[in-house]
């Protein structure tokens, strides 16, 4: 039988590994605690929001700039765990501003794709859809299909739902039913 850890296990490899001055492994260690949690069961929510603060204040007193955009990453992540999606734009923002600047395309469109979800949740739907389609460009260019197919079916859905959104903006307006 093969034990397997728990998001408490994860997030103190992470504390290590970044004690260990290791930040790529402490992220991925992060994420993997970040994967697994119970988030109705968390007492301590600014615990991880206060670590990756650590991190990113390291990364940036180094001036590694690749592990500042990864640390903004999981700073937004987090955030949109945690449902608190117009903090989490704000983090995604700051790690696509670098990812952009590094050339770095795959952590780009995958930012993108991050964003994109959040956005969705702020209702801007037109924003949403040209967010996932400058990720799904990106993919294209890179070769990777299955992620553009894969965006594709997110944009059927989203332009279905917003056509749905307009039809029922209209009749309320056409019945006035927002009178009653």
């Amino acid at each position: 039988m093969v034990a397997s850890l728990d998001y408490n296990e994860f997030f103190e490899n992470s504390k290590r590994f970044f004690e260990e001055e290791d930040i790529t492994n402490s992220l991925e260690s992060f994420q993997k605690a970040m994967e697994r949690i119970d988030r109705s069961h968390i007492e301590q929510k600014s615990d991880y929001t206060q670590f990756l603060q650590s991190v990113l204040q390291y990364c940036q007193d180094k001036n590694l700039l690749e592990q500042e955009a990864l640390v903004f990453r999981a700073l937004g992540r987090t955030h949109s765990l945690f449902k608190q999606h117009v903090e989490s734009m704000k983090y995604h923002y700051k790690s696509l501003k670098i990812q952009k600047k590094l050339g770095k395309k795959q952590e780009t469109a995958e930012g993108l794709e991050f964003l994109a979800e959040d956005i969705e949740v702020s209702g801007n739907y037109d924003k949403c859809i040209s967010t996932f389609q400058e990720a799904s460009e990106i993919y294209q260019e890179l070769g990777k299909l299955r992620k553009v197919e894969e965006i594709q079916k997110e944009l059927s859905r989203l332009q279905e739902f917003s056509r749905e959104m307009v039809e029922d903006e209209f009749l309320l307006n056409k019945f006035q039913v927002d009178k009653y």
